[in-house]
């Protein structure tokens, strides 16, 4: 594996965490550094980091409010 590969992933938690959960990528990370985007998508995937995943918490977030406001009038 790259030494700048191997810095970003320890440096960073949640990569980290997810690459002991499933160490199979380091398998994949060792054979070819361009697995390093599919290693990342699946990561955000798992933890709810892509654009779309904070927008309906937010979404969720202002319904709720939404709602709570609607019961106390």
């Amino acid at each position: 594996m790259e030494y700048y590969l191997q810095q970003k992933l320890i440096e960073d938690k949640k990569f980290k965490k997810y690459l002991d959960e499933n160490s199979y990528y380091i398998k994949y990370l060792n054979r070819d550094p361009a697995y390093y985007k599919i290693f990342m998508k699946e990561m955000k995937e798992k933890y709810k980091e892509r654009t779309t995943d904070k927008l309906n918490d937010a979404i969720n977030t202002i319904d709720i409010v939404s709602s709570i406001i609607d019961t106390l009038k």
